[in-house]
């Protein structure tokens, strides 16, 4: 393996511009194929006609009737409506997707069958055959990110990718390149003994993109500085002679460089990822993260469906939960991505119109995303410049353009869910701020999307907000201004959820993992409105919620300032359980006749029971 160490963006700065300029010569440009440079010109292909727009906006004004209509005249039914929509539009979207392999497969069969390795790269084939199989053109580059992982888990998630099907080079970057940073390197080069080699960038791309300077139209200007990027790392690549094809080919590849953050780790990886793409001739970019892993036809599935859509962008698979074993806590977390996250996914997902690409699972087309990488890293809400929120966001450039992204459940990739409950609910807060931001920031995306996706962004914005509002007034006025508590409608959505994750959902469950599905569905649904509701108060408090699992990062602190902590975090989560406590006691004591003045009496004993109890959690919670 070759270790190796970057000098050049310790010389002047003007001399790394130079290296970003058309002129200048290099042998690393002979390493291309003879494809034009993607940025040559843009891309001026209308996606969704006028024609289009106007009728996407008659549809969303009928699927806000709609919604308004079954929100208000059908309350009592609500829940079961929903399910029987929601468990179509999955199916909807397993036979979509389904289809669009089996045709993919079928044209491969008439080519005859070449699978697409690791090996590949260094027997030379992406240049030597001129009859490439279809197979190999859909193979892809992995591109993993990760910092300060636990070295067990970031282990296996580097084997996984060495039995992947349709995966061609693995990238891994890591966002530090401190001594404590080096035990990922460690791995890296074990896991990769041959083939492979370690480039420290002592300064992150990003910076370098936001400080270069151009001269071009500033309606290009973005596109012109990452093209600059691409080619200083083309450059980088030749000055330490890492070779792409020959015998001295390398197929793994491990990128540092100073600490940062998520965001900016991963415009560097897609920056290499974009220079290896336009060197070795691949299409796709399939990226994660340290803590997940994949199976042996996760990426190949995932890009068959790319591949076989034209006017689709990305895709992102199924998640389960590999330490879901560990705790209760991380067992109902599995049974939630099994049922309520794949259900949700589903449901825009059956018009092409996934909402999220979630970062562990998420494959692109590099050509889609290549213009839009820098006012991805660039987005501001308000003033504020937004950092948590990158898968969220990326997909939602996709789908502004006219891009279908797709959610394919047929491939499932294996990820890890918080352990605490405090951790687990700062995720979701986390998630829930992403999703406002989202739904909210860019209303022209409904224009370029199906009717369907705007009515599940109502559906997902204001039924949690509906549910709030009717307990918080039924908890003090004993009245509900919106509908009413159906506990049948409850039953019959619980019911439809479980026989449905048994009898069709593609990951196939386990009759251990299958009962949990209704302790489970409390655990998300109880806390969900409060979540929402918090999120949305909160929803510019750009913090990543958990902290790196390193043993490093673990610090003392004061009891009391990290009380105060404790209470910002999760604080909303007990008054809200005070308030679920005093709602159960109301309504037990207004179905079973009880008077006005000892119902009220039973929501006090209930909401304080639920908040001593909740409150003894967060003063002794640890983490």
């Amino acid at each position: 393996m070759k270790i190796l160490t970057t000098h050049w963006l310790r010389m002047n700065f003007a001399r790394l511009c130079s290296y970003c300029t058309t002129s200048h010569p290099s042998k690393i440009f002979e390493l291309r194929d003879e494809r034009k440079d993607s940025f040559s010109e843009p891309n001026t292909q209308v996606r969704v006609t006028r024609s289009g727009k106007i009728y996407n906006f008659i549809g969303c004004l009928v699927a806000a009737a709609l919604y308004c209509y079954t929100t208000l005249y059908w309350s009592d039914y609500l829940y079961t409506f929903d399910t029987i929509i929601t468990v179509y539009l999955a199916e909807q979207c397993g036979w979509d997707n389904e289809r669009v392999r089996r045709s993919i497969q079928k044209q491969e069969g008439k080519k005859g069958n070449i699978h697409s390795s690791l090996s590949v790269a260094e027997k030379g084939e992406h240049y030597t055959r001129s009859d490439r199989s279809s197979e190999l053109e859909y193979g892809c580059i992995a591109a993993i990110v990760g910092y300060r992982e636990d070295p067990i888990i970031f282990t296996k998630a580097l084997q996984s990718y060495k039995d992947a099907e349709g995966c061609q080079f693995v990238l891994t970057c890591i966002d530090g390149n401190e001594a404590e940073d080096q035990v990922m390197v460690d791995i890296f080069r074990k896991a990769y003994p041959s083939s492979s080699a370690v480039i420290d960038l002592p300064i992150p791309l990003v910076d370098v993109a936001l400080q270069m300077e151009c001269d071009a139209e500033t309606w290009r200007k973005d596109i012109i500085l990452i093209e600059k990027c691409i080619t200083l790392a083309k450059q980088t690549l030749f000055d330490h002679e890492i070779h792409l094809t020959g015998p001295d080919a390398i197929t793994h590849l491990c990128v540092t460089q100073p600490h940062m953050h998520k965001k900016g780790i991963m415009f560097t990886s897609f920056i290499v990822c974009f220079a290896l793409s336009e060197l070795l001739d691949i299409e796709y970019v399939w990226t994660s993260d340290s803590d997940s892993m994949v199976y042996k036809d996760t990426i190949m599935r995932t890009i068959q469906t790319i591949h076989g859509d034209h006017k689709c962008a990305g895709a992102s698979t199924a998640l389960n939960i590999h330490n879901r074993k560990d705790n209760l806590v991380t067992t109902l977390g599995n049974t939630i991505y099994l049922n309520d996250l794949h259900l949700s996914r589903c449901f825009s997902s059956a018009v092409g119109a996934n909402d999220c690409q979630s970062g562990p699972c998420a494959a692109f087309r590099i050509e889609a995303i290549k213009p839009e990488l820098l006012a991805w890293y660039k987005q501001t809400i308000f003033g504020h410049w937004m950092i948590v929120n990158e898968d969220r966001h990326m997909t939602t450039r996709l789908l502004l353009q006219g891009h279908r992204v797709r959610y394919i459940s047929q491939a499932v990739t294996a990820t890890e869910t918080p352990v605490t409950l405090r951790r687990w609910l700062l995720q979701q807060v986390r998630w829930a701020r992403a999703v406002h931001i989202e739904s909210y920031a860019h209303p022209t995306m409904y224009l370029n999307q199906p009717p369907l996706f705007f009515y599940a962004a109502l559906r997902r914005e204001i039924t949690s907000f509906v549910i709030f509002t009717t307990v918080v007034s039924y908890f003090f006025l004993g009245v509900s201004p919106f509908m009413r508590f159906i506990p049948r409608d409850y039953v019959v959505k619980f019911l439809l959820t479980a026989i449905y994750l048994k009898a069709r959902n593609p990951i196939n469950p386990t009759w251990g993992e299958w009962v949990w599905s209704v302790p489970a569905a409390l655990f998300y649904m109880i806390p969900l409105p409060a979540i929402q509701a918090w999120s949305f108060v909160t929803m510019l408090a750009n913090e990543w919620g958990t902290s790196m699992r390193g043993e490093l990062q673990t610090q003392e602190r004061h009891r009391w300032t990290e009380l105060k902590k404790k209470v910002w975090e999760v604080g909303f989560f007990v008054v809200w359980m005070g308030v679920v406590g005093g709602v159960m006691c109301r309504y037990i004591s207004s179905e079973t006749g009880l008077d006005g003045w000892t119902s009220l009496v039973c929501t006090g004993v209930g909401t304080t029971i639920m908040w001593t109890a909740f409150g003894y959690w967060i003063v002794t919670i640890k983490e």
